[in-house]
């Protein structure tokens, strides 16, 4: 028996001294539970000093001494425990909790993409007064190619919204390709609006004797494709401003 410990296995008795791993004649209190008041009580009611005798008729519990060598077993399974481990060799998987679907914003998301899908294959623009023919084509154009790769891209977004992937960065991706979306698709409308302006000058220029107020009269119109486009443009805006709403 010592003030302190010489050892790994060296185990304290309720008093504060140590003893070496062998010396089992003082563990704990030294007692077992046959030293506990076993009278039975006919009151019914149990109390400190007669609940052992309530446990062994109750559940046929016998008195065993303590197994020293199951005590040392379980103080050097405690000893060899890593507590809280931070990183790297921990094999504890922490269950994260699920954020619900956000279905407001992955459906708006969806409805963006699939109109933003769609207009590409429709005419932006056809040709309309004195121009007897003539389209604008988004698909072979670079402008309808990057509204097309924006539209898919914020299906994506909008199917992480319905899974439950809530994260901040979902909702300002979508955001981001909603902006960029929007800033394309007007874009498109000033370029076909100048180039509309532009064809009577360039009919004068190419046909100089051609009728001014028959020139004047050439002209493209935004058709429903590029206007399709643009509302597809606006509902991924505010998908993205939902969803990181939303997170936030």
């Amino acid at each position: 028996m010592s003030d302190i410990s010489h050892g790994p296995d060296w185990w304290q008795d309720e008093k504060g001294k140590w003893h070496p791993p062998n010396d089992v004649s003082n563990l704990g209190t030294g007692k077992t539970a046959n030293d506990f008041v076993t009278e039975p009580d006919n009151t019914n009611e149990v109390t400190e000093e007669n609940i052992t005798h309530h446990f062994m008729s109750r559940y046929g519990m016998d008195s065993e001494p303590l197994d020293p060598e199951m005590i040392r077993d379980l103080r050097k399974a405690k000893e060899d425990t890593k507590w809280a481990p931070y990183k790297g060799n921990s094999r504890v998987r922490f269950m994260r909790p699920q954020a619900p679907s956000d279905l407001f914003s992955g459906l708006i998301g969806i409805g963006a993409g699939f109109l933003l899908v769609i207009s590409i294959f429709l005419d932006w623009a056809k040709a309309s007064g004195s121009l007897l023919q003539g389209s604008v084509k988004p698909i072979r154009d670079s402008n309808g190619v990057g509204v097309l790769c924006l539209g898919l891209l914020v299906a994506v977004f909008a199917v992480l919204l319905l899974l439950g992937k809530r994260k901040r960065w979902v909702g300002l991706a979508t955001l981001v390709l909603g902006i960029a979306a929007v800033s394309l698709t007007v874009f498109s409308i000033i370029d076909i609006t100048n180039t509309s302006e532009k064809i009577p000058a360039d009919l004068v220029q190419r046909f100089p004797n051609i009728d001014i107020a028959y020139a004047n009269e050439a002209k493209l119109d935004v058709t429903e494709g590029l206007w399709l486009a643009l509302g597809g443009a606006f509902a991924a805006f505010l998908a993205g401003i939902s969803g990181l709403k939303r997170h936030i």
